[in-house]
């Protein structure tokens, strides 16, 4: 699901969606609240109240009150409201193109071509400062006032300013660092996504790149078809699941991306010759 749809579709009166930035106020009671998300531009989460646990493919993050998160356009997470209280939080998704132009009117000096040793997420304290920043944020979704555009905008160059000025400024300047790079590198970006219920547009947009262009660079790395890599890729991973780790067939075709237990089996006898369940433990 795409983040920003679902606060469009069942938050719109807590969002305000201006030129290049969402802002949104998000709220629960449920203690069991759990949602998967594409993370479509870069995110700031701010944590009021309770806690949340994000899954993602480097580990589990657990971000409490008083905390916040900086994410980068195009990672894929599972988070999980955990506790029994009440869950509250501020987000501000920040478009690319506004990144880039915001971080060149800054005092600071980004190196876009340095591609190793990046940051996709980053956990910190929230200090006085960029709460006192962040609380007026609160104001604007309650009032909605006259030049909301130039008034975000403002405020998240503000925003940025105050984390390149925090404790954690080189962890900042790593994140911002990988938040403007216009490509993923293509081969680590299919290795960490090719099990996400992605169409094969949905691939080439979330790795900066044309429709075009993915199949064309894709092609040139695998020598074959996205669809066709992508599907030997979860066959093999759901295969390796089942005779190793013992999953069952219909919880090893979940985790590998397959919609049904049916498609997965099909393919899965047409790929090794065999039906999953003859060596199901």
């Amino acid at each position: 699901m795409n983040a920003i749809e679902y606060l469009k579709n069942h938050h719109a009166n807590d969002t305000i969606i201006s030129k290049g930035i969402t802002l949104a106020k998000f709220c629960t009671l449920e203690t069991t609240y759990k949602n998967t998300s594409i993370i479509p531009c870069n995110l700031l989460n701010i944590v009021y109240k309770g806690t949340k646990v994000l899954h993602t493919k480097d580990g589990d993050v657990e971000i409490k009150a008083g905390e916040a998160f900086l994410i980068t356009k195009g990672e894929y997470v599972m988070s999980e409201v955990v506790g029994d209280e009440e869950y509250m939080c501020l987000l501000i998704f920040f478009e690319q193109q506004l990144t880039k132009q915001l971080i060149s009117e800054l005092p600071f000096k980004f190196n876009s071509n340095k591609i190793h040793n990046t940051q996709n997420l980053l956990k910190f304290k929230v200090d006085s400062f960029l709460q006192n920043s962040v609380d007026s944020l609160k104001l604007y979704l309650d009032n909605k006032p006259t030049f909301t555009d130039e008034l975000l905008t403002l405020k998240l160059k503000e925003l940025m300013l105050l984390l390149l000025g925090s404790k954690a400024r080189q962890n900042i300047i790593r994140f911002f660092q990988t938040s403007i790079l216009d490509k993923s590198d293509l081969k680590s970006f299919m290795e960490n996504n090719y099990e996400k219920d992605l169409t094969i547009a949905e691939y080439a947009k979330l790795s900066g790149r044309s429709l075009s262009a993915f199949k064309n660079e894709f092609k040139a790395i695998y020598k074959e078809t996205p669809m066709k890599w992508i599907l030997k890729k979860r066959l093999e991973k759901g295969k390796f699941l089942i005779q190793e780790l013992g999953y069952e067939v219909g919880l090893a075709a979940h985790t590998v991306g397959f919609k049904t237990h049916a498609h997965f089996t099909r393919l899965y006898t047409k790929e090794f010759g065999n039906n999953p369940s003859f060596i199901d433990k």
